[in-house]
């Protein structure tokens, strides 16, 4: 045999190898943690500088998703990679992924997980230090969906439509969300033009101790007659997605709150967002007291938004009794002693 048939058969060997293992191999001591838990970082589970994921239609059981990539976990890599973050996440879905994974300077790597199945899913970010230890974790929710506006008429197809990409560029992490309005022919997968459609945007950057940083909330495009007040709804929605220590989500909601004071007050029956607010309170108790219990916040927009139903009462005061300080701790056991128990969700 000839040298350059073996040289042909030993590349062609090596192309093959390379394509069935899913690319080449990255060689990088950062990534070791996973490497311990048996996966194999190729440069197909790098992250590039966008990620997507597939349209789901809620409540149809029947929709497959075929074009979903990645890493399937099993339980020794959910153990290792999950668990750690903690409850607040999915954590009794079958399917959870490892998308993809990026770099982000200073010894931190950022994965990108999805849990869930075909009619509903989240998109979990988490940041590791070398050892893989969790630093940081937010959860982003349905990528895209589309729902049915009367969901009692099955006949009508006007619908509501969310779509979004996530972006990365360098220590900065980009949610991009359009919220629209459309008739959707769910049999032939086809919508119509958006009869208006609203564009925001989040921008974090990951800091030195691998904490998702929230500099601010953005919208960025408006077209036709816009629901201000579904767009808003689903904008305090995503204002969920947000650091599990920095308080960088106080703040940009703070400023979020005025939107809602000031557009929303008088005009509108059912308020929804002081439940946000609670949502947002019991993703870290300590997070969030401490930020409302600062002087300088006292008097907050985002103060007059949270107020938790009385049978969470008893557990809010246990968390509040963890506070340091005297000071904070009086003040807010005096807040919460001087709320009534009118309905979480009305307005004054």
């Amino acid at each position: 045999m000839s040298n350059k048939l073996i040289l042909a058969i030993t590349l062609l060997l090596t192309l093959v190898i390379a394509a069935c293992s899913g690319g080449d191999k990255v060689s990088n001591e950062q990534f070791a943690f996973l490497d311990k838990i048996g996966i194999t970082v190729t440069d197909q589970l790098l992250l590039g500088d966008t990620l997507a994921l597939p349209d789901v239609y809620c409540g149809d059981p029947e929709q497959e998703i075929s074009d979903l990539k990645g890493k399937r976990l099993n339980s020794e890599q959910h153990e290792a990679l999950i668990v750690p973050i903690g409850h607040g996440f999915p954590d009794g879905m079958s399917d959870w992924r490892l998308l993809g994974i990026k770099d982000m300077g200073n010894g931190i790597t950022l994965g990108a997980f999805y849990a869930g199945s075909n009619v509903g899913y989240s998109l979990d970010l988490i940041t590791f230090d070398k050892q893989g230890h969790v630093l940081d974790a937010m959860n982003a929710r349905e990528q895209h969906i589309t729902w049915r506006i009367n969901t009692s008429d099955l006949n009508d197809n006007n619908s509501y439509s969310l779509d979004a990409l996530i972006t990365f560029r360098n220590d900065e992490v980009t949610l991009h969300r359009t919220m629209s309005r459309c008739v959707m022919d769910y049999e032939k997968d086809i919508k119509t033009k958006p009869q208006w459609q609203a564009t925001w945007q989040q921008r974090y950057t990951v800091n030195s101790k691998g904490h998702f940083v929230m500099h601010a909330q953005e919208l960025v495009d408006k077209q036709g007659p816009v629901d201000e007040y579904a767009c808003t709804e689903y904008r305090s929605w995503d204002m969920q997605v947000c650091s599990l220590y920095d308080t960088g989500v106080m703040d940009t909601w703070n400023d979020f709150a005025a939107v809602i004071d000031t557009s929303f007050a008088h005009d509108y029956p059912y308020n929804p967002f002081p439940q946000d607010v609670s949502e947002l309170y019991k993703a870290n108790p300590q997070r969030f007291l401490n930020w409302l219990a600062m002087p300088q916040h006292r008097a907050s927009l985002l103060s007059r938004n949270f107020k938790l139903k009385p049978a969470y009462r008893p557990a809010l005061l246990m968390e509040i009794a963890r506070i340091d300080d005297t000071e904070s701790r009086m003040w807010l056991s005096t807040l919460v002693k001087s709320w009534d128990d009118k309905p979480l969700t009305q307005h004054p």
